[in-house]
């Protein structure tokens, strides 16, 4: 189980790589001027936080729409059940991550596992608990479309 201040972390890496590519798919802004040589050594420090390159062009555009579809805590619920401790993910979360989809939830999983905070997690680990969160999150998905069509009915006697 991951420490609660590394957890934090990486909880606070995967929601920068969520406002990353939400700014770097701002197309209503005008591009930025290339730096003048003598702020050049400003900007080089800046460099090193960038995030991985993409493994295909707009890898990233994709990941940020499916990042979009998560909503309130959820991708925190989500991440911090998967990466962090043993917490359920809460029903209204699951039924989220599974109308996300499983390409999209996959797009994010592997965006996250391109982080270097990542590179030395167990990744077996995580895709065994990833794949039980998922099958799980289906299940209460279902039950709770089930509900929605069937409501149950108290009998009285």
């Amino acid at each position: 189980m991951a420490k609660p201040t590394l957890l934090l972390a990486l909880a606070a890496t995967f929601l920068s790589l969520a406002a990353f590519s939400a700014t770097a798919l701002n197309h209503h802004r005008a591009p930025a001027p290339a730096p003048h040589i003598s702020e050049t050594h400003a900007v080089e420090p800046q460099l090193k936080d960038a995030k991985p390159p993409e493994p295909y062009p707009g890898f990233y555009a994709l990941v940020d729409k499916c990042l979009r579809k998560l909503s309130g805590n959820c991708g925190l619920d989500i991440f911090t059940a998967i990466f962090g401790d043993d917490k359920a993910v809460s029903d209204d979360c699951c039924v989220n991550l599974v109308a996300m989809g499983r390409r999209c939830h996959r797009k994010i999983m592997k965006a996250t596992m391109l982080l270097p905070e990542f590179e030395r997690r167990e990744k077996t680990e995580i895709k065994n608990k990833d794949a039980e969160i998922w099958s799980h999150c289906v299940l209460v998905s279902q039950k709770s479309k089930f509900e929605y069509l069937w409501p149950h009915k108290p009998t009285t006697n």
